[in-house]
C-alpha cells in the first residue's frame, strides 16, 4: 500500500488512515521513530497484516512475540496489545493495517459457511481459532488481502458487494490456515506417531 505523504501525518507513531465500507474498516499504521509499549485495542474482531518493518507485540496472556511481514495476527474483539517498533524511522517506516469487521459480518459470514457448506464432519462447524491468532500467510492468504485492501481504498461503485465476496473467501483461507496451524503445534507437542512423522 502507499505511504502516507507527509503533510498526512499527524503523528511519527502510529499515524493512521482509514476506509471505511458497510461492514469493514481499513486501518493503515505507520510509524516513523522507534517507540515501546504503544497501547492498542478494537471494538470489534481485528485482522492485523504486517506490511513493512518489524513490531515485538504484548497480547495480554500470550508471551511477547517478533511480527513481520508476511504474517497475519486474527484477534478478537477488545483484546488489548501493547507494542514495541524497535526498528522504526524516518527513513525506514513501518507499515502494517488492521481490518476490522463487526461481529454481525463475521457471525452472519459462519452461518453462511455452515449452512449452505457443512464440513464432511458436521460436528466440526466452521469456526476461528483464538488459540492460533498469529500465522504465516499462504499464497491464498497474500492474494486475497492484497485484492481485498486494493478493493477497499478504490473509487469503484461496486467495492462493497466485492469485498464482502472476497472477505468470505478469506475467512475460509484463515480459518484453514488456523486448523493447520493447530495439527502442526499438536503434533509437535506430541512429537510421536504416524501424523507427527509426516
Amino acid at each position: 500500500l502507499p505511504f502516507s505523504k507527509e503533510k498526512e501525518l499527524s503523528t511519527l507513531v502510529e499515524n493512521r488512515r482509514a476506509f471505511t465500507l458497510d461492514n469493514f474498516e481499513l486501518n493503515i499504521y505507520e510509524t516513523y521513530q522507534a517507540s515501546s509499549l504503544v497501547p492498542l485495542q478494537f471494538s470489534d474482531m481485528v485482522i492485523i497484516n504486517m506490511l513493512k518493518g518489524k513490531k515485538v507485540m504484548h497480547v495480554n496472556d500470550m508471551p511477547a512475540f517478533d511480527y513481520f511481514p508476511g504474517e497475519t495476527i486474527v484477534l478478537p474483539a477488545a483484546k488489548p496489545m501493547e507494542i514495541d517498533f524497535p526498528e522504526a524511522a524516518l527513513q525506514d517506516p513501518t507499515q502494517c493495517t488492521a481490518l476490522v469487521v463487526s461481529a454481525d459480518k463475521i457471525e452472519q459470514t459462519l452461518n453462511y459457511l455452515n449452512e449452505s457448506y457443512p464440513k464432511e464432519n458436521k460436528n466440526i462447524p466452521w469456526n476461528l481459532s483464538w488459540e492460533n491468532v498469529h500465522f504465516a500467510n499462504t499464497s491464498e492468504i497474500a492474494s486475497l488481502t492484497d485484492r481485498l485492501f486494493s478493493t477497499m481504498i478504490s473509487t469503484d461503485p461496486l467495492k462493497d458487494v466485492l469485498s464482502d465476496m472476497l472477505f468470505k473467501e478469506l475467512l475460509v483461507r484463515i480459518i484453514q490456515q488456523q486448523k493447520l496451524s493447530t495439527v502442526a503445534t499438536s503434533t509437535k507437542t506430541k512429537g510421536s506417531g504416524l501424523l507427527a512423522h509426516i
